[in-house]
């Protein structure tokens, strides 16, 4: 089991030069827990650190097209959609996880889906699109902290760093749909995976 010292000093090495770009290389995936394994792990985690207080019902991974509270399920996407309370996850989204990570890139995309959640139902929000996202990678990293029976191991943290740095983003920093930097998305889990509390994760605020 490593320690949270430990995991800091992982992702911190992610942000260097050399390892992001390290980070794009393609890796071979063995002995990964299955989806369903890691998606109701991550509901008792989050369950646990808001003691069961307004958490979302998951749908599994569901084909795209089908309808949801939100519309029509998109393509290699995951979604937490705010008028049914739900979260959806596309089946492709859950192949593209194994595929580019493994079952820790999954965990990492569950935790960051429940994270707007729980900002939406306790308010804990920023109108700042960025600051917003943010938040949300920084509570993915908390929840997966506290998931009770599994441990993430350094290959499951290099799985996490791989797949956050190639959701870094492109887009402007001024559009309202920008997510942050690889560096900063990357930054925002390593706090998440440090805190002992979600208000650690207030980050806005700081």
């Amino acid at each position: 089991m490593i320690t949270k010292k430990y995991l800091l000093g992982v992702l911190a090495f992610f942000t260097s030069t050399i390892s992001l770009q390290l980070l794009s290389l393609s890796k071979s995936i063995a002995q990964e827990l299955d989806p369903d394994t890691v998606i109701q792990s991550m509901y008792t985690g989050v369950a646990y650190i808001h003691r069961g207080r307004a958490v979302p019902r998951v749908y599994r991974p569901i084909r795209p097209g089908v309808r949801t509270g939100c519309g029509p399920m998109p393509s290699g996407n995951a979604f937490y959609c705010k008028r049914d309370h739900s979260i959806y996850i596309s089946t492709d989204m859950v192949q593209k996880a194994y595929r580019d990570g493994g079952d820790a890139a999954l965990a990492y995309i569950i935790g960051h889906e429940y994270a707007h959640a729980m900002q939406n139902a306790l308010n804990f929000n920023n109108a700042n699109g960025v600051v917003t996202e943010l938040q949300a990678d920084c509570l993915a990293g908390l929840y997966m902290n506290a998931v009770p029976n599994i441990v993430f191991d350094k290959k499951d943290i290099r799985e996490i760093g791989a797949l956050v740095y190639q959701l870094g983003d492109s887009l402007p920093v001024w559009d309202r749909n920008h997510h942050g930097s690889s560096r900063q998305r990357i930054a925002a889990v390593a706090i998440g995976l440090s805190a002992t509390n979600w208000r650690a994760c207030d980050i806005g605020r700081r």
